[in-house]
C-alpha cells in the first residue's frame, strides 16, 4: 500500500510538471484550434481568405485594410491602429473591447500564456 502510494504521488508530480504552467502553451495548435476556424494558417503557402481576412503580413498593417478581405466590419475599418504585438495581445483577449462594434465572433483567449503563444506564432508565421 505504500509503494502504491508512493508511485501516485510520483505519477502525479510528473503530470503537473508535464501539462502545468512549467509547459509552453504552444502556438501552432492554439492557432489551429481557435483562429483556423476563420482564418488560414498563415505559415501556409497557398493561404486563401476564409471567412477571416488573410494574416499574412499583419503585423504592421494597418486594421480593415487587407485589400483580398472585402467584409471587414464599419468598427474594424475605422479602427485606425496598425497591428502590434501588444495590439494583437489587447484583441486576442477581448476583440470587442478593442474594437467596440467588431463582428468578429471570437470571444477571446483569456489567459496570457495562450495569447502570448499565438502573438508570438504570428510574430514568426505572418511575416
Amino acid at each position: 500500500m505504500k509503494t502504491h502510494a508512493v508511485g501516485l504521488v510520483a505519477l502525479s508530480a510528473f503530470a503537473v510538471l508535464v501539462s502545468g504552467p512549467a509547459a509552453a502553451a504552444d502556438g501552432a495548435q492554439l492557432f489551429k484550434s481557435r483562429c483556423g476556424i476563420c482564418h488560414w494558417d498563415p505559415a501556409q503557402a497557398d493561404e486563401k481568405p476564409r471567412q477571416g481576412p488573410t494574416l499574412k503580413k499583419l503585423i504592421g498593417r494597418t486594421a480593415g485594410t487587407e485589400k483580398s478581405f472585402p467584409r471587414y466590419s464599419p468598427a474594424m475599418k475605422k479602427a485606425g491602429f496598425a497591428w502590434t504585438a501588444d495590439k494583437l495581445d489587447s484583441y486576442l483577449e477581448n476583440p470587442r473591447t478593442t474594437v467596440p462594434g467588431t463582428t468578429m465572433a471570437f470571444v477571446g483567449l483569456k489567459k496570457p500564456d495562450e495569447r502570448k503563444a499565438v502573438v508570438d506564432y504570428l510574430l514568426k508565421a505572418a511575416r
